[in-house]
């Protein structure tokens, strides 16, 4: 068996629920099969070729006159831990095809079928299964009735345009007196879900680009989450319009100039990942840190974190998962282009680097898995060489 099929039988055992038995994220797949594609051979990706709808996909949804250009449309790859990842044509992830539904098929007239099976499916599961609202209304309607108390009956009926819509977002928040939150999210119990974030009129940056997200969806404007690193350590979320238009409504990037092209996109797959990993690193919760693996299985900070909680409960007795793990994360990563990538965060996401390769280590010793051990050794030689905290681990465990 491949090792998305491994990893994610693993999640499935963890979790103890059938809804999780396949490769791409529950939500994700709602998406992907109404857009016509099926991951056929369970390898977490939709390969050209295979018949698993690639070829229609590019054809019907790609922006373009020629196949060729419509493919290199769609095939742009996807941003995390500090590279794009999967720019390559011939095959197509789980966000990559989740950010182009986002940004150019949804609400498009010509795809009004499409958007309305997944909204609708999407929705549905949510409510069903309990999913955090983090960017979507109660049944009760809070969010959508304390917006109607600022802005008037039918604000959601008109069509505006892109400034407009601006306008009404600023009006809105102001009007509900939204406050930012202050402090570290880790240590501040997680972040708000959208409910919760009008009822206690307090937020961060991560809750108010969620509420941006639902607020331009009732006006059947596209948008998405884009992130960006400020300095090493500050990770500022906003929404980012179809047009390209950040709506940061803080300003908290006002001061630091960052560059278009630093912004990367955090669909709302990822962001939910984010929601369970925040929450789960909160209450030191591995169940919750195992959803946010299945939610962003690329991002570093969910699989070490993860790690990370096993490795300190007891590396003996977990010993397996923690090898799973890494194993899952090392072979669908290019760790040699992450760790020598350089960006804002490129220290932070080193540091992750590094401890995850350390906690593999001292398992693989543990396990007397001789081959692993000396993969790992390599990898922290080359490029931890002169760490006094890899060298010490190193000789401790030669």
């Amino acid at each position: 068996m491949k090792k998305t099929g491994i990893i994610l039988l693993f999640l499935l055992a963890f979790f103890q629920s059938n809804v999780f038995a396949r490769p791409f994220s529950p939500l994700s797949e709602i998406i992907i099969s109404n857009l016509g594609m099926e991951d056929k051979n369970g390898n977490g990706i939709i390969d050209k070729g295979m018949g698993e709808g690639y070829e229609e996909f590019v054809e019907r949804y790609g922006l373009g006159e020629t196949y060729e250009e419509k493919r290199n449309s769609i095939t742009v790859g996807f941003h995390i831990n500090g590279i794009v990842y999967n720019d390559r044509k011939d095959r197509l992830e789980e966000h990559e095809i989740i950010n182009y539904y986002y940004l150019h098929i949804r609400f498009n007239p010509i795809f009004t079928e499409e958007t309305e099976a997944i909204e609708n499916m999407i929705k549905s599961y949510v409510y069903a299964n309990n999913i955090p609202l983090i960017w979507m209304d109660d049944e009760n309607g809070t969010v959508m009735n304390e917006v109607t108390r600022v802005l008037g009956e039918g604000w959601n009926k008109k069509d505006v345009t892109e400034n407009e819509a601006v306008r009404m977002f600023t009006r809105a928040l102001q009007g509900m007196r939204i406050a930012g939150r202050t402090g570290d999210p880790y240590n501040n119990g997680g972040y708000h879900t959208l409910p919760e974030f009008i009822n206690r009129r307090a937020g961060y940056c991560f809750e108010v680009a969620q509420f941006g997200f639902w607020f331009f969806s009732e006006l059947r404007i596209n948008s998405i989450s884009v992130l960006a690193s400020l300095t090493s350590s500050i990770l500022h979320e906003v929404v980012r319009l179809k047009s390209g238009r950040l709506v940061d409504y803080f300003g908290s990037s006002n001061r630091y100039r960052v560059p278009t092209n630093n912004w990367h996109i955090s669909n709302l797959i990822q962001s939910l990942g984010t929601y369970y990993r925040v929450r789960g690193v909160a209450f030191f919760d591995r169940t919750l840190l195992g959803y946010a693996v299945l939610y962003d299985k690329y991002d570093i900070n969910n699989i070490g974190r993860l790690m990370n909680i096993y490795f300190n409960s007891s590396p003996n007795r977990y010993a397996n998962i923690i090898i799973e793990l890494f194993e899952y994360f090392h072979s669908n990563n290019d760790v040699d282009k992450i760790v020598n990538a350089r960006h804002p965060s490129s220290s932070v996401v080193n540091e992750q680097v590094k401890v995850i390769f350390i906690m593999s280590l001292v398992t693989y010793n543990l396990t007397n898995n001789r081959n692993g051990f000396e993969i790992v050794e390599a990898f922290l030689k080359k490029h931890f060489g002169r760490d006094n905290q890899v060298r010490q681990y190193l000789e401790d465990y030669k």
